[in-house]
């Protein structure tokens, strides 16, 4: 009997290997449908100097406030350069050094006998820069608007930095329509907008903005009445993680500090 058991056992096995394949089920926690995309984040930094950086002491406690805010990009207004009235010390080209960071800048007026304008400096390299001119009646102060594309790993992102008028919205709103045509000429690249705005977040000319870009702003009901600004663009690539208000006491100065991430 138990030799009959151990025959019929046997079979039974060998009947098993000789049957085709077993559907092999998924495994559990498997992927499904495509990976996700590849993401980065940047700081960026943005504030007013007020023409405040007058000798290196200033520009050396300046440049080491910026670098306590972990800012990877900052978008500086009101810096000055020096001219040929006022040659040798040039603030701007001081506090790049002193960041170690690649820079551009864009003048717009005369201030005191120094060139007067906005800059951009950015730890990454830098691809192309330019300088443009904003719309300004005549006996109203000059304004500009430096431009320049950084590469970012993931993709190559243009940056603005800007000053725009601080009394008149009639003046504020022509120059955020050139700020456009600026946009669309360059649309090649995603365009990421900051400075003063001269105005509050609800503000014609900021109003405006925010029809066409994300105002990093609204991530806090603390940042709407400030002037800075940062706008990003609406294209579900960019998002906004955080945005703070940051202060610099010497200049009596509000910036704001923005987290960015960046999807491929």
């Amino acid at each position: 009997m138990r030799r009959l058991f151990s025959i019929s056992v046997l079979a039974i096995v060998l009947l098993s290997s000789c049957a085709g394949p077993k559907e092999v089920s998924e495994t559990p926690g498997e992927l499904k449908g495509p990976p996700k995309p590849l993401t980065s984040s940047f700081k960026m930094l943005s504030i007013n100097v007020a023409h405040g950086l007058n000798d290196k002491t200033d520009v050396k406690k300046f440049a080491n406030w910026v670098k306590a805010t972990g800012a990877e990009v900052v978008a500086i207004q009101q810096i000055v350069r020096a001219t040929d009235s006022k040659p040798g010390f040039d603030p701007y080209e001081e506090l790049r050094k002193l960041l170690d960071m690649r820079g551009t800048f864009a003048k717009a007026r005369y201030y005191q006998g120094w060139d007067s304008g906005n800059a951009l400096f950015c730890l990454y390299p830098m691809m192309q820069s330019n300088g443009y001119p904003l719309p300004t009646s005549k006996g109203k102060v000059r304004r500009s608007l430096s431009f320049a594309v950084f590469e970012l790993g993931l993709k190559s992102v243009a940056f603005a930095s800007t000053d725009l008028d601080e009394d008149d919205s009639s003046e504020r709103m022509k120059q955020v329509r050139e700020i456009f045509a600026i946009q669309k000429s360059m649309e090649e690249y995603p365009m990421i907008v900051a400075g003063n705005f001269g105005e509050a977040m609800n503000g014609k000319a900021s109003s405006q903005m925010r029809e066409r870009y994300i105002c990093a702003n609204t991530a806090s009901e603390s940042l709407n009445g400030i002037e800075q600004q940062v706008y990003i663009p609406m294209n579900k690539k960019m998002n906004v993680l955080s945005a703070e208000k940051v202060y610099y006491k010497p200049f009596n100065q509000s910036g704001l500090l923005v987290t960015v991430e960046v999807v491929q």
